[in-house]
């Protein structure tokens, strides 16, 4: 049976699902409410009904549902994105990361279920607002104890040394391309993400001369199906560009 506080996704159809948590109180929603102390006594994979009968689904919330439905303050870096960068940029569990630019946090969400149990994110941001609204979200998420949130605007080096990963995502990525280095063990993975030629080609050029290699630079893009018997196609929109990932590697 679920527990006091879990998470769960309550699902009726792609436009109705919603990240909530088992809690004594009422959930509304256009199809009636939901008493979600009632949860209590049920499981993942069965459902419940709202005061007007209609049925929602209970599911486990997956990585991508937590990222997607994160509160947002400002853009976020998308699962698309998220997924390469945590392949190409070597997160593992427990990896020390430097992030700088905590944003609303979803970048964060990912990074912290990487590298737990016993990994530690140490995310950088200079607006406070941005910060405790990524706080909330990692605490949604219930990730809290693997993120140490920083309110600082890096320029010179970070706090940390002998790092195994540092992402940057913030509007001059060059800026912090020094720091990055001096702080990350020889092998290190540094990754970005740009959304502009302008922004890639300074970035790139600087972890030239930085003394960084391995560097590589790719656009990911991705399209839904749509299934129909007799008749399926691809979507015919597209999601846009996103931005460009670059990655490199510390040698000395």
């Amino acid at each position: 049976m679920l527990k006091e506080g879990e998470l769960i996704l309550l699902y009726k159809d792609p436009q109705r699902n919603y990240l909530l948590k088992v809690e004594n109180k009422k959930f509304h929603t256009d199809k009636g409410f939901i008493d979600l102390s009632a949860l209590k006594n049920k499981d993942i994979g069965q459902s419940i009904e709202t005061n007007l009968g209609e049925r929602f689904y209970i599911l486990k919330p997956s990585l991508w549902n937590i990222i997607m439905k994160v509160e947002r303050k400002t853009q976020i870096i998308y699962p698309k994105d998220i997924g390469i960068i945590l392949l190409k940029g070597n997160l593992f569990p427990g990896a020390r990361v430097i992030e700088c630019g905590s944003g609303s946090g979803a970048l964060t969400v990912a990074l912290a279920n990487f590298i737990k149990p016993e990994g530690k994110v140490f995310s950088y941001e200079r607006n406070r607002e941005f910060l405790e609204n990524a706080r909330k979200n990692i605490e949604k998420a219930q990730l809290k104890d693997y993120v140490e949130f920083k309110l600082k605007e890096v320029r010179e080096r970070f706090d940390e040394e002998d790092i195994d990963s540092v992402i940057i995502d913030i509007g001059s990525p060059w800026e912090l391309i020094p720091a990055s280095f001096q702080a990350l063990k020889p092998g290190g993975r540094f990754a970005t993400i740009c959304p502009t030629f302008e922004q890639l080609t300074q970035t790139v050029f600087s972890l030239e001369k930085t003394g960084f290699t391995q560097i590589e630079t790719l656009e990911v893009l991705t399209r839904r199906i749509l299934v129909r018997r007799g008749r399926s196609r691809p979507e015919q929109r597209i999601p846009s560009h996103t931005g460009f990932l670059v990655f490199a590697s510390k040698i000395i």
